[in-house]
């Protein structure tokens, strides 16, 4: 790119990582700020005078088609308002600029992120590299199978792990056999003992993620019909994947594929992308735009497993993205892989593993993070007390919403509520990345979004949520207005429990409507037979992550 390519104000304030961030940009935006501005053909440095003895230097590299800043100040935002307001102040005053020579630690700071850059192409390289020899791999078995011939044999690896996973599977089904004929009832009390003795077993068995599957049925409370109902489905469904293991070689290779990854035999990922580019003729795929809608995360035995729903805003789709995070903080810190922040949006290359299509799990490659939005923290009323009486009415008056008609605030309003958000603890959104939030596409009400989950739970049994966008969602209290129900209802009047612990639900229920003053909203929505879990609302053209708080069952 360099420093004499063509930028405008308005392609830099883009860049600005929240609104707060831009307005202290343009405030510096003076030459009396910046006792020293100089530029040469790849950077932009100065100092900005703040408020301390010492001035501080930030930069800005524009020698690589991303534009990357960096400042002394102990600023957390990236940019800072210090490396955006250098850039403006190039852009629109460049002749309070001197050219000149790079001095050390700016040329340094330049040339570690070329070598960066050189290893990250390297490694897309090698990536792409084996990618195109599992893909010739791919289709000389396809070509094969085609021509009549045996497929390729599995490797003496693949199955030595199939025959133990399949002893593991054998102790199991004779377990959840034996809990049906002496009736659940009656081996309640030792079914901890028994489950944690099967864990170990499927895993000695080289079958993690069915032994996780198998541990998640400790979290039903068994004292009530419910749980005991949950409990019974939940075991029931171990059985169906169990089965399904064992005549695998019956099944659809779309089946093969799901059935593998649940008991735990993970995809290569060269293949994953070898699939990708079989379906695109040979040619990688172009990065698109991918919106992460919720982080759903799962407990297991030396970590976590967090499941990322994402919607490819292209194709209108959903996908999963699996991450797992060990509860080892030093392992943790040496992930290649970050976790994603919920409320952002990425340029990535999607890829979509070998299985079922309905909301296929994806690999996430070369990702770029174009904005995010901050996860909104809870209107808390755990600490109104008498002496703020004010702040309460706030809340109070943001409950009432939910049953008055839907009303347009003024500009009054609008500055009113945001005070009031500030005065108990909450923080909004930053209005951002509006064009890519507008695309949502949902369904027109809760029939529909019930009616899709229905058909996505028959075709996959083994799914846990369904997600779905609904329009024109808002919602509805039955009971006192600070220990009632809240539910998501549409405009036709149809409601859904929704699901949560009851003070974190309310909490966030109260805040977001007093972001939105009782108007309708688009839901961001898990779906299953029992649970309704907002993930999120989008009002206005910006996205309001909530907090994932445990579910009903």
């Amino acid at each position: 790119m360099g420093t004499d390519a063509k930028l405008t104000s308005s392609e830099v304030e883009s860049l600005a990582p929240d609104a707060s961030s831009l307005k202290s940009a343009k405030g510096l935006v003076k030459q009396a700020k910046w006792p020293k501005l100089e530029y040469s053909e790849h950077a932009l440095w100065g100092e900005c005078q703040g408020s301390g003895k010492n001035p501080y230097v930030a930069m800005v590299d524009m020698s690589q088609p991303d534009i990357a800043f960096k400042c002394s100040c102990p600023s957390r935002k990236f940019p800072c308002k210090h490396g955006l307001a250098l850039l403006l102040n190039f852009v629109e005053h460049k002749d309070w600029f001197t050219a000149g020579t790079e001095p050390p630690h700016v040329t340094e700071w330049r040339d570690k992120r070329a070598a960066s850059a050189e290893k990250k192409e390297q490694r897309a390289q090698e990536k792409l590299d084996k990618a195109k020899e599992a893909l010739v791999k791919a289709q000389e078995q396809a070509a094969a199978v085609a021509a009549g011939k045996a497929p390729k044999a599995k490797s003496k690896t693949l199955l030595k792990r199939e025959a133990a996973i399949e002893e593991g599977i054998a102790e199991l089904k004779l377990w959840l056999k034996d809990c049906m004929r002496n009736g659940l009832l009656n081996v309640m009390d030792r079914r901890f003992k028994d489950i944690e003795h099967l864990k170990r077993r499927l895993v000695d068995a080289k079958a993690p993620a069915l032994a996780n599957i198998l541990g998640a049925a400790l979290q039903y409370d068994c004292s009530t019909n419910e749980g005991r109902r949950q409990y019974l489905k939940h075991l029931s469904r171990l059985y169906l994947i169990a089965s399904a293991f064992e005549n695998r070689e019956q099944l659809a290779p779309a089946w093969q594929s799901e059935i593998a990854r649940l008991v735990g035999i993970p995809t290569p990922k060269e293949e994953v992308l070898a699939t990708a580019m079989v379906a695109q003729g040979g040619k990688d795929v172009a990065p698109e735009t991918v919106l992460i809608l919720a982080d759903i995360p799962y407990a297991v035995s030396n970590g976590t497993n967090h499941k990322y729903f994402c919607y490819r805003v292209a194709r209108a789709e959903f996908g999963a993205y699996m991450l797992f995070v060990p509860s080892n903080a030093q392992a943790a810190a040496a992930m290649a892989e970050r976790p994603l922040p919920v409320g952002s949006v990425l340029q990535a290359k999607v890829y979509p593993y070998p299985g079922v299509p309905q909301v296929p799990r994806i690999l996430l490659e070369e990702r770029t993070l174009l904005a995010e939005s901050k996860q909104v923290e809870p209107c808390s009323s755990d600490f109104l007390v008498e002496e703020e009486a004010e702040q309460e009415a706030a809340c109070e008056e943001a409950m009432s919403f939910a049953s008055s008609p839907p009303r347009t605030l003024s500009a009054a309003d609008e500055a009113e509520i945001e005070q009031a958000l500030q005065g108990v603890g909450a923080t909004v959104a930053e209005p951002q990345s509006q064009a890519w939030w507008r695309e949502l596409k949902g369904v027109a009400g809760l029939a529909p979004a019930v009616e899709g989950m229905s058909q996505y739970l028959a075709q996959n049994p083994f799914a846990d949520f369904y997600p779905v966008i609904i329009e024109q969602a808002n919602f509805a209290q039955q009971g006192r207005p600070r220990t009632g129900t809240w539910y998501l209802c549409d405009r036709e009047g149809r409601a859904r429990l929704l699901s949560g612990r009851k003070e974190a639900l309310h909490d966030q229920v109260v805040t977001c409507l007093t972001r939105t003053g009782g108007a309708p909203f688009t839901a961001i929505v898990l779906l299953n037979d029992v649970d309704t879990i907002l993930c999120g609302i989008v009002f206005e053209g910006q996205y309001l992550p909530l907090a994932y708080t445990e579910h009903n069952s």
